[in-house]
């Protein structure tokens, strides 16, 4: 869990910079900023599904 919690801070630290920049008027982040929060995201979802798989099995096997 803290895992995930680390990556959310880390992803909504990301988020704020792009709104601050947008904020100001430049650009809403580069190529490399999306792709750097696409990561996040993706790395983020992943150990949600492997988590959500580990307690159906747990509830499978308590049942």
């Amino acid at each position: 869990m803290e895992d995930i919690k680390s990556r959310l801070k880390l992803l909504e630290t990301d988020l704020k910079k792009l709104e601050s920049r947008l904020k100001k008027g430049f650009a809403t982040g580069t190529t490399k900023d999306w792709e750097h929060i696409l990561h996040q995201t993706r790395k983020i979802e992943e150990l949600a599904i492997s988590q959500i798989a580990i307690l159906k099995l747990q509830d499978i096997k308590t049942t």
